[in-house]
């Protein structure tokens, strides 16, 4: 799909604060949540409005926040990426089964990531 904008990408890993993850799947929220945004200050405007969040109310105080904010917007990518490996090709993890990628249009996509081998 081609851009109309210049935005970019942004990754949002979960953190299994208090030895459990945050799922629900009809707002998009997974282990792994992608942002299409204008920066990475917009990310997190928009993770926010889904359902992230950055301060760590009510987080386990020994595994730390649930969610990390993006710092810079250089860290953002052309495309929905999982450390800069493309959905497409990124490998699911021991609890990374796919992620959620909010798109700047309002879709909401779930992409199932490719089994480890």
């Amino acid at each position: 799909m081609k851009r109309t904008v210049d935005t970019n990408f942004y990754y949002f890993l979960q953190n299994n604060s208090g030895g459990s993850f945050h799922r629900d799947d009809k707002a998009g929220i997974g282990e792994g949540v992608i942002v299409e945004a204008l920066s990475a200050a917009d990310a997190n405007q928009r993770a926010e409005k889904i359902g992230l969040y950055f301060d760590g109310m009510d987080d386990c105080s020994c595994c730390g926040n649930r969610w990390s904010s993006q710092y810079d917007d250089s860290d953002g990518e052309e495309v929905p990426s999982v450390y800069s490996t493309p959905v497409t090709k990124a490998k699911a993890g021991i609890f990374r089964k796919d992620v959620f990628i909010h798109y700047l249009d309002g879709r909401i996509e779930c992409v199932k990531l490719q089994e480890a081998k």
